[in-house]
């Protein structure tokens, strides 16, 4: 995974907080880790995937 170098600040509902947290841990990650590798791939799924 690259670097990450910006931020970004989102709102979200409790239980979907509860949900990726218990997800996160689960698989031994941050959320933000987490987070970042599922809009990854739904990226790269709708063709916006990263630029050579």
């Amino acid at each position: 995974m690259p670097k990450i170098d910006a931020q970004l600040g989102i709102r979200l509902t409790k239980d979907l907080k509860t949900r990726l947290t218990a997800q996160a841990k689960s698989e031994m990650k941050s959320v933000s880790t987490l987070v970042v590798e599922v809009m990854e791939a739904y990226l790269e799924s709708k063709g916006n995937g990263k630029k050579a």
